[in-house]
């Protein structure tokens, strides 16, 4: 087979793939894992049921990959927005902000997430540290940077790098339970004045918590 020809049938199972996994998304959002099925997300996809189980096993199996897709490029996008700067606490602030726009743009995924965090918990927590731990090198790197550099305190880098994944991850999940109402990216200069300054303004109140 040419290299050509084996790039364009690479190119259309892939193509393949995200019609299915975009569907999916769509209906594990609005229904769930158990009410959802295969049927209904093949008519979404404008597949027949055969042609998906060409590509995935079983429903579970779809709803894995759809959260696999959905890390793989959050990832991407705060790869991308990070290495565009040298300066450490400006990346921590790309970083911020790609992590927010993301999930403003991907509603879906958020919901679905959310919906099957009881059933599936430790399923999408272990997916989801996987690919954090995947990339805590990276982070811890940054911040090492930044204290190297006297911009950032010493503090157990553990548990800052756990605060500041928290306070994003708990701004995303207020968001979805309060139905969207507002930005989550808007939300970004708030979130980076929080964790870079801290609330307290009075410099001597400060100083008895540094």
């Amino acid at each position: 087979m040419r290299v050509k020809d084996k790039k364009k049938i690479e190119a259309r199972i892939e193509k393949r793939k995200n019609q299915i996994l975009d569907a999916a998304t769509l209906i594990f959002s609005e229904k769930g894992f158990s009410k959802a099925n295969t049927d209904e997300i093949a008519k979404k996809a404008n597949l027949g049921k055969g042609t998906l189980y060409r590509y995935f096993k079983n429903k579970k199996d779809i709803f894995f990959s759809v959260v696999d897709r959905g890390l793989s490029k959050l990832k991407e996008r705060i790869l991308k927005e990070v290495e565009k700067v040298k300066d450490p606490l400006k990346k921590i602030e790309n970083a911020i902000k790609a992590y927010l726009s993301f999930f403003e743009e991907n509603k879906n995924f958020v919901g679905m997430l959310i919906h099957e965090q009881s059933s599936f918990r430790k399923r999408i927590a272990k997916r989801y540290f996987e690919h954090y731990y995947g990339n805590i090198d990276r982070i811890k790197k940054t911040f090492k940077t930044g204290i190297e550099q006297g911009l950032i305190k010493k503090m157990d880098m553990d548990s800052v790098i756990s605060v500041y994944a928290s306070m994003l991850n708990g701004l995303i999940y207020t968001w979805q339970f309060e139905g969207r109402k507002y930005s989550l990216k808007d939300k970004a200069p708030v979130i980076i004045k929080i964790f870079f300054t801290g609330i307290i303004k009075d410099k001597k109140i400060r100083k008895k918590y540094e």
